[in-house]
C-alpha cells in the first residue's frame, strides 16, 4: 500500500518541522515547500528531517512566491495539505504588504488544490489574533471565555486608521486570510475537508535551527524562537519578554492537533491552547529545573507574581480535546524540553 502524502508549506519555519515529523512518524510521506535553494539545503540538513529525506520519505520543493508560482506540481499526488507559512515581518510599512501575500497567496493555493482530485483534507494554521483584540492588559478582560465562534472586530477598513500599524495589520490579515480560505472552498466547490487551527503563542523545542550561529545571524526571524532564546539563553539580567498571552500551546501539541484533524478529515475551527503562561512563571520553572544554567536564564522580578493576573481571558479548547483527542502538555514539560534542545544545539557552551 502506497503511503499517504502531505504537502506542508513553510518547512523552514518554527512550526512546520514539528508538523512534518508528526506525519512522518505516522507513516506518511511529506513534501515541504520553501522559497529558495538556500533554505532547501538548510532544511535538508536538519537532523530531525535529514534522516527522513535520506529514506526517501521527505522531499523539499521550492515555491518562490505564493502570488505568482504555479502550484500544480507541488500539489500533484498529495492526499492532504497543511498551510503553515505566513508573512511575519514587523518592518513592513503598509497593510497591503501584510495582507496581499497572505490572503491572495492562500486563495491561489486553495484554488489550485480544488482542481487536484487526490486531496482529501486541508488544514490552515490561523492565529488567536483572529479571535479578539489583544492590545489590552491581561487583567482587563473580565475573565472572558474565548470560543471558536469569536472573531476580531477589526476590518480591512480599520487598517488605515490612525494608531494601526504592523502589529494590528498582522492581526487583520490573519483574520481575513482565514475567512478567505473558507470562502475559497465554498466558491470552488472543492470536495476536500477544510479545518483551521487557532493557536496563541507557540513555544517548544526549536527544530528549524541546527547551528548555534543562527541565533545571532537570524535572531528575530520568528517571534517564537526570539522569545524562547531571550527567556532561556540571554543572561540573568535580561528583561523578560512582554506577557502577550494568558495561555500558550506547545508546538508539538499543535502538530498533533493538525495531524488528527487531517486524518479525521475534520471541518471545524479549533482553538489549540494549553497551559497558562507568564514569562516570570516560565523562567522560574527553568531556573528551578536547571540551577546549573541559572546564569543564562533571566531572573525577571523575583518578587513579582508569576500567576496570570485575575481577569485574564481563558480559551474554550473543548473541541480540540474532544474531537481531536489532544491532551495538552504542561508548561514545565515545554520548558524542560526546550532547554534540552538548546543544550543539543550547544547554545550554553557557546556563551
Amino acid at each position: 500500500m502506497t503511503a499517504q502524502k502531505v504537502l506542508i508549506t513553510g518547512l523552514n519555519g518554527f512550526t512546520a518541522p514539528h508538523v512534518a515529523v508528526q506525519f512522518l512518524n505516522n507513516g506518511w510521506t511529506v513534501r515541504g515547500t520553501v522559497r529558495s535553494t538556500t533554505k532547501k539545503e538548510a532544511v535538508l540538513k536538519l537532523p530531525t528531517l535529514a534522516k527522513w529525506a535520506n529514506q526517501g520519505k521527505l522531499e523539499v520543493v521550492i515555491v518562490e512566491d505564493f502570488l505568482t508560482s504555479d502550484w500544480t506540481e507541488a500539489l500533484k499526488g498529495v492526499d492532504a495539505v497543511v498551510l503553515v507559512a505566513t508573512p511575519f515581518d514587523m518592518t513592513l510599512t503598509t497593510y497591503e504588504a501584510f495582507a496581499r501575500p497572505a490572503i491572495e497567496g492562500t486563495k491561489r493555493v486553495l484554488e489550485a488544490a480544488a482542481k487536484a482530485s487526490s486531496i482529501k483534507a486541508i488544514g490552515y494554521v490561523s492565529s488567536a489574533t483572529t479571535l479578539m483584540d489583544y492590545f489590552h492588559p491581561l487583567s482587563s478582560y473580565g475573565g472572558r471565555v474565548v470560543t471558536k465562534d469569536d472573531w476580531l472586530s477589526w476590518t480591512e477598513e480599520d487598517a488605515s486608521k490612525e494608531g494601526f500599524a504592523s502589529p494590528q495589520w498582522y492581526c487583520i490579515s490573519k483574520k481575513c486570510t482565514e475567512l478567505a480560505a473558507r470562502e475559497t472552498k465554498e466558491k470552488t466547490g472543492a470536495a476536500w475537508a477544510l479545518s483551521t487551527y487557532v493557536p496563541p503563542g507557540i513555544y517548544g523545542p526549536v527544530e528549524q535551527v541546527d547551528d548555534v550561529k543562527a541565533f545571532t545571524t537570524q535572531f528575530g526571524s520568528d517571534l517564537s524562537t526570539t522569545s524562547l532564546y531571550t527567556a532561556l539563553c540571554s543572561g540573568e539580567d535580561t528583561p523578560l519578554p512582554y506577557d502577550a498571552n494568558a495561555q500558550y500551546v506547545d508546538v508539538r501539541d499543535l502538530a498533533a492537533a493538525i495531524y488528527s484533524g487531517i486524518t479525521k478529515q475534520a471541518t471545524g475551527r479549533y482553538i489549540t491552547a494549553g497551559d497558562q503562561i507568564t514569562w516570570q512563571k516560565f523562567v522560574n520553572i527553568a531556573r528551578k529545573l536547571r540551577p546549573d544554567l541559572s546564569k543564562f536564564i533571566p531572573k525577571g522580578n523575583l518578587r513579582g507574581a508569576e500567576a496570570v493576573p485575575e481577569g485574564a481571558y481563558t480559551y474554550d479548547t473543548s473541541s480540540s480535546q474532544v474531537e481531536l483527542g489532544i491532551n495538552y502538555r504542561s508548561l514545565e514539560d515545554t520548558v524542560r524540553d526546550t532547554i534540552a534542545r538548546f543544550e543539543e544545539l550547544g547554545v550554553y557552551k557557546a556563551k
